[in-house]
């Protein structure tokens, strides 16, 4: 008798092993110089924690558990994701108190969904996340989509485009989600049977449907900007502004709502352009979250994160014929001393990685202090501060983390200053 492995499943064999220990080897080095920490989650967990955050009427639960009942009749499910294990494994561990915000941490192995195999998806397949825990500052949710970014510019992906949208929180998104069923009311014989019974269960994923997604009864559908408060149309546009003045190309897509349940307001996805992964094409998705946290049992914090795949990566990279690139430590820590520079520290941040040098920066204190013991921690050979005269002057004080040299550069000639010290 002879067996294969079940369908949907991959063997790991020679020379394709060492290809996926070297990609989760570099997403580990990306994550650490990006301040992240590794946590390992169980395989398996509680069936109605993923009920219960990604969304009762998501496709995961509704068709894609892999679920069981064990010899104490427990209802259990291989995780199809990994943001609710590790947000579970916070709470259950008092780690938003006893770690300093935001709490960052980063994961990898392997997820199960039920789903119809194909290049890029299988029923078995491999992720790589992180989770940026206890943040409520739109400045995180830069730097966390810049981590997503970095992976693909790491990589040198070339056939990829970005997208953005912001899906309002839960308020926000109930007054939109009320529009979008009066006006799918009007046309509903226009949509498939599953949308049809998505208008009454969760309308917003008529939006990202395949095919109707191209008709025109969607595409005049109500768009979320409308129902958004004040607050958050001023963050997005935050989010705008500063991706477009670090010349990322991207595009604001309205029928963008992601999969999940739990996400509010930013999300975003890097989707490959390649049409051999046209069925397949989201190499990284992610967003915020502020509720999941308080819905699972936890104290109210806003969170954000992002996913990829770790096959489909592979898959991009063969087809660009891209090898893997070595990293290195942590070169610079930002060190901002108001509010009002933080917008020039994330460009600062994208100038540096762009030039080759390893950055991170803490948005969530103006304190020196703490900045300089960010740095110890991470190891930082420079800590570059910035405050409002700097700003002013265009100006910058480089601190040499080994000499402890204090210098005033200005803000063009940084990278060289840095490069030639190093």
């Amino acid at each position: 008798m002879s067996y294969t492995k079940p369908r949907g499943t991959e063997d790991w064999i020679s020379p394709n092993s060492e290809h996926y220990r070297s990609l989760v080897d570099l997403l580990m080095l990306i994550a650490t110089l990006n301040g992240f920490h590794e946590i390992q989650t169980p395989i398996f967990e509680s069936r109605e924690l993923f009920v219960r955050s990604v969304g009762k009427t998501s496709d995961i639960v509704t068709k894609e558990f892999y679920e069981f009942q064990d010899k104490s009749k427990r209802d259990l499910v291989l995780r199809p994701e990994g943001t609710a294990g590790v947000i579970r494994a916070v709470i259950e561990g008092k780690l938003i108190n006893k770690s300093p915000a935001p709490l960052k941490l980063c994961y990898t192995g392997p997820m199960f969904r039920y789903e119809r195999p194909q290049s890029g998806r299988l029923r078995q397949f491999h992720q790589f996340g992180v989770e940026c825990i206890n943040s409520n500052i739109v400045f995180d949710d830069i730097d966390v989509f810049m981590f997503a970014h970095a992976i693909i510019q790491t990589l040198g992906i070339e056939h990829h485009e970005i997208c953005i949208n912001n899906i309002g929180n839960f308020k926000s998104r109930e007054a939109w989600i009320n529009a979008l069923k009066a006006h799918f009311k009007g046309h509903e014989k226009e949509l498939s049977e599953l949308s049809q019974t998505r208008l009454n269960t969760n309308p917003l994923r008529i939006l990202d449907d395949k095919e109707d997604s191209k008709k025109d009864c969607v595409k005049k559908a109500p768009k979320i900007d409308q129902f958004l408060t004040a607050d958050e149309k001023k963050d997005f546009s935050i989010i705008c502004n500063c991706l477009t003045t670090m010349n990322i190309k991207y595009k604001v897509d309205h029928t963008l709502v992601r999969g999940l349940d739990y996400y509010t307001n930013f999300v975003f996805e890097i989707n490959s352009t390649d049409a051999r992964l046209s069925g397949q094409p989201t190499l990284i998705g992610g967003g915020r979250y502020n509720n999941l946290v308080k819905e699972i049992g936890g104290p109210e914090c806003g969170c954000v994160g992002f996913a990829t795949g770790i096959e489909r990566l592979l898959l991009a990279l063969e087809y660009e014929k891209k090898e893997l690139q070595p990293l290195k430590t942590i070169d610079v820590v930002i060190a901002n001393l108001s509010s009002t520079t933080l917008m020039t520290s994330i460009v600062l941040l994208a100038l540096l990685r762009s030039s080759g040098l390893s950055a991170i920066c803490k948005f969530d204190t103006f304190k020196l202090p703490k900045h300089f013991s960010y740095a110890e921690s991470q190891k930082a050979k420079y800590v570059i501060i910035l405050g409002e005269k700097e700003l002013k002057d265009q100006k910058l004080i480089i601190k040499n983390q080994k000499s402890l040299k204090q210098e005033i550069v200005a803000i063009d000639q940084m990278v060289a200053h840095i490069k030639d010290g190093r």
